[in-house]
């Protein structure tokens, strides 16, 4: 009989144990690397695809669970509200509504329960990353291919621009249809490797390395000309600044160099991420990152001619509307573009299918519940993270850190995109979660080394 547990430090199996061990982190760094390729995994078929590549994951977890006699799972609370959000989707599309126009609460019970599956299918994958990511090593590894997938999707995007017009007529974002989708998976890669740098974690041709990823990394944000984007990453530069340097100077060691040279080193840190992008905007060229953001005063005011205007304010004065006829439950997880229709003011000429905003989009769809869910989610998130980062081990606390600068750049870019609601962002998104908090056991050994 096999007994179940949950397990913060993981002994090391032997044998089939041991390969069925490695199979499974090897083949999360795989969907790391793969799920951002089609199209960022945004059509049903890509999507489907990835949810069943992180079941046959799980499946070779349970495997595992059998030979070893015990289920390890990473015990984290960010699982908690994750689990509640998958709940309330299930009550959703429940028939307890049949006193109103719909038999659901949910104005689509059929994506709602699609949307269910994707949430189900992401906790599965945080899971499996918190419990399995779990050694030095093995969280090494992870954070250099996610800033490898990273830098290679912004070269790629770059050398599109040079020399793939021709071919490539969407526009300079990689495999992703968005310019913003493109910037937003990007900024969490310059947050590792902002990490990395600041945290000294490496000999000078190292970090050297990570700073030529930091600047192929600016060069592909200002190159998508998303303000989002630009915006995003000037937050987690300052980020880096007023967060990350002081707690790597309070955590210094005795036998650390002096606090001035740490001063030296984490301020040359900054100046080469503010010249990364201000390079990046000289060297690639910024006249679309230009020309939108003097757009943004007409865009949010509503001054631009009607071909041009794709108004931010109109959709989230609709949605605010939208949110208080459907205050405590939401319209369904995954349904706002059918109940956006009731509070379109543009007669059908703007398609909405998001609110472009992964707030508000969180609240319209899932309700005053829903956002407290949320909310629950980004306290735990920097709350762990901050203690996550309160050790002597300069390899973690930079890991910490810079997947805690990632997470605040998205969650700043969240304010004007959805982000969060692109598969392949969204994963990453969560690997870095689990990056920066890391299991209560595993920070108390790293602290007494």
């Amino acid at each position: 009989m096999c007994r179940y547990q949950w397990r913060a430090l993981p002994e090391t199996p032997g044998g089939e144990a041991a390969i069925l061990e490695k199979a499974i982190f090897y083949a999360l760094l795989l969907l790391l690397a793969l799920t951002p390729l089609p199209y960022g995994a945004v059509e049903s078929w890509s999507i489907a695809l990835w949810e069943v590549c992180v079941f046959l994951v799980v499946l070779l977890w349970g495997v595992l669970a059998i030979k070893e006699g015990q289920l390890k799972i990473a015990a984290n609370p960010l699982a908690l509200p994750m689990i509640a959000l998958l709940i309330l989707a299930i009550v959703q599309i429940l028939p307890i509504n049949s006193g109103g126009e719909r038999p659901t609460i949910s104005y689509d019970a059929y994506v709602t329960s699609q949307a269910a599956i994707k949430i189900f299918a992401s906790l599965c994958f945080f899971l499996l990353f918190a419990t399995f990511v779990n050694t030095d090593e093995r969280r090494r590894l992870a954070v250099n291919v996610i800033i490898a997938v990273c830098v290679v999707i912004a070269l790629v995007g770059i050398g599109q621009s040079y020399i793939g017009k021709a071919l490539w007529q969407r526009g300079a974002f990689g495999p992703f249809v968005n310019r913003n989708h493109f910037a937003g998976f990007l900024v969490m890669g310059v947050g590792l490797a902002g990490g990395l740098i600041v945290g000294r974690v490496a000999k000078q041709l190292k970090l050297a390395v990570y700073a030529s990823c930091a600047l192929a990394l600016c060069a592909g944000v200002a190159l998508s000309a998303s303000r989002g984007g630009a915006l995003a990453l000037a937050a987690e530069i300052v980020f880096l600044a007023v967060v990350a340097i002081p707690i790597f100077i309070s955590s210094r060691k005795k036998s650390d160099p002096g606090r001035s040279g740490l001063l030296l080193r984490s301020a040359a840190a900054l100046i080469l991420g503010f010249a990364a992008f201000a390079g990046a905007m000289l060297l690639v060229g910024s006249e679309g990152l230009v020309q939108n953001i003097s757009q943004t005063q007409g865009e949010v005011q509503g001054e631009l001619p009607a071909s041009e205007r794709f108004s931010r304010r109109d959709i989230w004065s609709a949605t605010a509307r939208l949110i208080k006829d459907h205050a405590v439950a939401g319209v369904g997880l995954g349904a706002y573009q059918f109940a956006y229709t009731k509070y379109d003011q543009s007669s059908g000429a703007q398609r909405v299918e998001q609110a472009h905003n992964d707030y508000l989009q969180i609240v319209a769809d899932a309700g005053i519940v829903g956002g407290a869910m949320a909310l629950a989610f980004v306290i735990l998130l920097f709350a762990r993270g901050f203690a996550a980062a309160q050790t002597h081990n300069r390899e973690k606390r930079a890991v910490a850190l810079g997947a805690l600068a990632g997470c605040f750049a998205i969650a700043v870019h969240s304010f004007v995109e959805f982000n969060l609601q692109i598969t392949s962002n969204a994963q990453l998104f969560l690997a870095l979660c689990a990056l920066a908090t890391p299991e209560r056991g595993q920070r108390d050994a790293a602290a007494s080394e």
